[in-house]
């Protein structure tokens, strides 16, 4: 059988062949797609040499450029569809990939306009502290690894917080805040560095209390960019999904938004530093 990295490189390249082909059959160069679509010339480029997995709207635009067929088009936009849904082995991500995947997840953020985040076990990654974070990573990764891997989350959080066009919307659970993921010293300057990141002028922080009663379950953590994309991380796997799965989890972050208790976060997470700071320190 066929290993799924084989199959998705397959499925890359098949792609980027297929609209290489569209536009030498319509006669135009790089640099008129370039012109038409409003994308650059090097793009065009990276996705006509499978560098690059160009979006479903993109391969659409393309398309129409190119003048192809009703029936070509659904079936390059289906290809494009399911190497978005690209299944990333948490094993492969932690054996040497957290760095490449931090790198896709910024190069991701930079592009959107919104970043809506929901997280139910812990700190979702933008909001990490410095020790929380090497705590949560030091549990998969160590040496040079688990380095890499803080410098890139560190880089990410640097450029995706001080962006300015960059809304952010993220909603924790309040069992994110208290399970002890890492030392009692970690968590509470967790908690504190989240009461710094609510003065951020374009950042929502929102909790779900536990005593909240809620209309959806989300059984996992997930990021929708705009209203285009959507990574989710489930116990084994990363998923990247486009298309009406975009729909679907914009459906499930609305409840939780509206669960959320926003004005009251502060409060809530500093009585759970309190509680935090009363208990006797690990040994």
């Amino acid at each position: 059988m066929e290993e799924a990295p084989e199959r998705y490189q397959r499925g890359v390249q098949e792609l980027a062949d297929a609209l290489r082909e569209l536009r030498v059959r319509s006669g135009l160069t790089g640099t008129q797609v370039a012109e038409r679509t409003g994308a650059s010339q090097p793009r065009i480029s990276r996705i006509e040499t499978g560098s690059t997995v160009p979006t479903v709207d993109m391969v659409e635009t393309l398309c129409r450029v190119y003048s192809a067929s009703s029936e070509r088009t659904a079936q390059l936009v289906e290809l494009a569809t399911a190497l978005h849904r690209r299944i990333e082995s948490r094993k492969v991500l932690m054996r040497g990939g957290a760095w490449n995947r931090q790198q896709q997840i910024a190069r991701a953020q930079r592009e959107a306009k919104s970043l809506r985040i929901y997280q139910p076990v812990m700190v979702t990654g933008l909001l990490q502290a410095p020790d929380y974070a090497r705590q949560i990573y030091g549990m998969s990764l160590e040496g040079e690894a688990l380095a890499k891997s803080l410098r890139a989350l560190h880089d990410r959080q640097k450029t995706v917080l001080s962006s300015r066009h960059l809304s952010i919307t993220v909603v924790l659970s309040e069992a994110a805040l208290r399970w002890r993921l890492a030392d009692d010293q970690a968590m509470l300057d967790q908690l504190r560095h989240l009461r710094t990141l609510l003065r951020r002028p374009r950042l929502r922080l929102g909790i779900v209390p536990f005593a909240t009663r809620v209309s959806e379950i989300p059984l996992h953590g997930f990021e929708i960019y705009d209203e285009r994309l959507v990574t989710v991380g489930t116990e084994t796997q990363v998923l990247t999904l486009t298309g009406s799965d975009v729909q679907h989890y914009e459906g499930l972050f609305a409840a939780m938004e509206r669960a959320a208790d926003f004005a009251g976060a502060d409060t809530l997470i500093e009585s759970i530093a309190a509680e935090f700071s009363s208990q006797p320190r690990d040994q």
